[in-house]
């Protein structure tokens, strides 16, 4: 559900910034842009108390790992993951860091008219002239890292690796040879007390930042 609903945020939140002469667009924009950001802050701590396949130790490794399992792809004999590759893990870092920079700079962004961001008034007026101007033009990188995580994907289906089912179901067929098989041993069940402290978490957050 997180990684589903990222493109149709930022596909609403890009839309309703192209209307900003509209104040309930902007009013649009702001709603969603607290929604991504808990669901941002929740993938974050989820990442450290989720279950195994979501967490952070379990997929993010180092250059020699990224070198090892680049090397394999180039001679098209990839090693298959039952989560995330080392490189796939690294694309999960680079876009939720891209991601929470384009929300931290909307936090101190303003047009002077219409919007303000909850911390406008807390930065100095260099600091928030320099926020809305990367907050305005970031956008396109995060497009262009979008852009890189379809190119992979079509890239592993020409592998032999179905990569979207898996994203859709959550399920990937058993490989006893994967390398993080014995560290995604599954739960015996959901474990839903951390998720609820994580939800509680985010939506805490969020809502501290935007109305108090």
């Amino acid at each position: 559900m997180f990684h589903w609903s990222l493109p149709v945020l930022l596909f609403l939140l890009w839309f309703s910034a192209t209307q900003s002469e509209n104040f309930d667009a902007l009013e649009h924009h702001m709603l969603l842009a607290q929604i991504l950001m808990g669901m941002l802050v929740y993938r974050i701590i989820w990442g450290f108390i989720g279950t195994p396949a979501a967490r952070f130790s379990r997929f993010i490794t180092g250059p020699a790992a990224w070198w090892r399992y680049a090397s394999a792809l180039l001679k098209r004999q990839p090693l298959h993951y039952l989560g995330h590759n080392p490189l796939g893990g690294l694309m999960v870092v680079v876009l939720l860091s891209a991601l929470g920079f384009q929300l931290l700079t909307g936090l101190f962004t303003t047009d002077d008219i219409l919007f303000s961001g909850p911390l406008v008034n807390s930065a100095d007026r260099d600091t928030v002239r320099w926020m809305s101007g990367w907050h305005r033009r970031f956008f396109d990188w995060i497009l262009i890292l979008v852009a890189l995580h379809l190119v992979a994907i079509a890239v592993y289906k020409l592998l032999g690796e179905a990569l979207v089912k898996a994203m859709i179901t959550g399920r990937k067929p058993l490989d006893e040879t994967a390398p993080d098989k014995r560290a995604l041993q599954a739960e015996a069940s959901f474990p839903w007390v951390r998720f609820a402290i994580a939800l509680v978490l985010s939506v805490g957050s969020v809502g501290y930042i935007f109305y108090f």
